[in-house]
């Protein structure tokens, strides 16, 4: 059974929760640390619609996971309002974990150095690699 994610002010939580969902899976948990860090983790206008949670089928734990396409489609339709580097953001993630495409030239210009490097350490993690 789905059910909604913890109450926004417990990013905490909620993103244990989407970091068990995404385990195992580099890109996405990369994607996820993404958010997390670029503050996406606290906007209930994000996670209340884009975030499911629920218990995992195999071990009955509980988890979350990111509906990517859906986040995706809001930002498009101008649904989900962002700015042009919060959109890029998750521009970047779903592509990340969801292979939604995205041009990365494009997506990284006008990002800070915080946004940057939040980018980079996915970019990194997701291949594998330690962040530097």
């Amino acid at each position: 059974m789905t059910r909604r994610p913890p109450a926004p002010g417990q990013p905490p939580e909620l993103a244990g929760l989407l970091a068990a969902g995404a385990a195992g899976l580099l890109a996405e948990t990369a994607a996820v640390q993404l958010l997390a860090a670029c503050g996406w983790l606290d906007r209930p206008d994000f996670t209340g619609p884009h975030i499911r949670a629920g218990n995992s089928p195999l071990s009955g734990q509980p988890l979350a996971h990111v509906r990517w396409t859906a986040a995706t489609r809001a930002l498009a339709a101008g649904k989900l309002p962002a700015t042009g580097s919060e959109r890029n953001i998750v521009q970047i993630a779903a592509s990340l974990a969801a292979g939604t495409p995205v041009r990365l030239g494009d997506a990284v210009t006008g990002l800070d150095r915080a946004r940057l490097a939040a980018v980079t350490a996915a970019i990194w993690h997701a291949g594998g690699c330690p962040r530097r």
